[in-house]
């Protein structure tokens, strides 16, 4: 039985410190661009959503994905000991 592959947890440790990393550097310098321009604070707001919907998310996507894959792996294990308790106690 071949199972999933084993995830690079460095490599998805390194995924997450770029991604703050990149998201800190977009969002300063919107934050700088905003403060020059003069506009509004509400303008910083809407581009830190935007920052998320276009930069965090789509480089955290590999991450979510291994972390739902763990979490079903374990739930599966979980389920099949709780199978081999009931079959051992007879039940």
């Amino acid at each position: 039985m071949t199972g999933p592959a084993v995830p690079d947890v460095l490599a998805l440790r390194r995924r997450v410190l770029l991604t703050g990393l990149l998201s800190l550097a977009v969002f300063l310098a919107v934050a700088y661009v905003i403060a020059t321009a003069g506009a509004s604070d509400l303008w910083l707001l809407v581009a830190a959503g935007l920052i998320y919907a276009l930069v965090i998310r789509p480089l955290m996507r590999p991450v979510r994905e291994v972390t739902r894959m763990r979490r079903d792996l374990a739930y599966q294990a979980f389920r099949e000991g709780r199978d081999d308790d009931r079959r051992d106690s007879g039940s």
